[in-house]
Order: C-alpha cells, then sequence, then structure tokens
C-alpha cells in the first residue's frame, strides 16, 4: 500500500504537462460590422395586471429593422415617439394576456406591438422581439 501513495501523485505530475501543452495563442474571427439597419430600442417593462392587483412585469426588448441604412439614421431621432407607440399595445398584452406563471406568447405579442410601431414611420420593415420574460413584481 506504501508504494501506490507515491505512485498516485508521481503519476497525475507527468499527465499534467499534457494537458497544458494546448496553450497557443488563437487568432481572433472577425466579425462582420453590425447591420446598420438595426435599431435597438429601450426595454419596455409593463405591468401584468390580474384581478385587479399587479401579478408581475412584462419586460421586453424591440429591435426595429428600417429598410435602409439612412431610414434607420432618421428613425434613430424619432425614437421616444416610436417607444410611445409600442407602449400601449405592450401595455394592451400584458394585461389581457400575460402571467408571470405561463409562457409569453411572442408571436401575438410581436402582432399586437408591429402595427402601431409601423404607423409611425413606414420606414420600418419590421418589429422584432429579441428578449421578452415575465417576472414578479
Amino acid at each position: 500500500m506504501p508504494r501506490f501513495r507515491f505512485f498516485v501523485p508521481a503519476l497525475l505530475l507527468c499527465a499534467a504537462p499534457a494537458f497544458a501543452a494546448n496553450t497557443e495563442p488563437r487568432k481572433a474571427v472577425e466579425l462582420p460590422p453590425p447591420d446598420p439597419t438595426f435599431l435597438p430600442m429601450e426595454q419596455i417593462d409593463a405591468p401584468i395586471v390580474d384581478g385587479g392587483r399587479v401579478d408581475g412585469v412584462l419586460h421586453v426588448a424591440i429591435t426595429l429593422q428600417a429598410k435602409t441604412a439612412d431610414d434607420a439614421a432618421a428613425l434613430a431621432k424619432r425614437m421616444p415617439e416610436l417607444r410611445a407607440a409600442a407602449l400601449p399595445a405592450t401595455i394592451e398584452f400584458a394585461r389581457l394576456r400575460a402571467s408571470r406563471f405561463s409562457p409569453v406568447d411572442v408571436e401575438r405579442l410581436a402582432g399586437m406591438i408591429a402595427p402601431s410601431v409601423k404607423r409611425v414611420d413606414p420606414a420600418i420593415d419590421k418589429v422584432l422581439i429579441v428578449k421578452v420574460s415575465a417576472t414578479e413584481r
């Protein structure tokens, strides 16, 4: 038994350099430049109301896609107006269809938000919901 006490640590010391051998620096992969037609909006937080009391909060992150880069530059200046158009639709969805205990129907949420936002400016090509969650207040 005493032989094995010294054998195992010696074996581990011999094996350690084999694991550390892959230390060559790697080249970073070049990412393409970000698409200028995408415009992220500030997150919208809407109360989830159930039975006359606030039951939770619906958090929605929206990104708009403009038809061209020039349209995106013009839309960036109107971001508060676009967010104001998305807010009532988000609140209405949270009131009628959201619960912190069930999955959020993102397709229906997008269907409620897109028409009101596109009414503000026809240069908007798509309204993309990139993150959504429902939490306890």
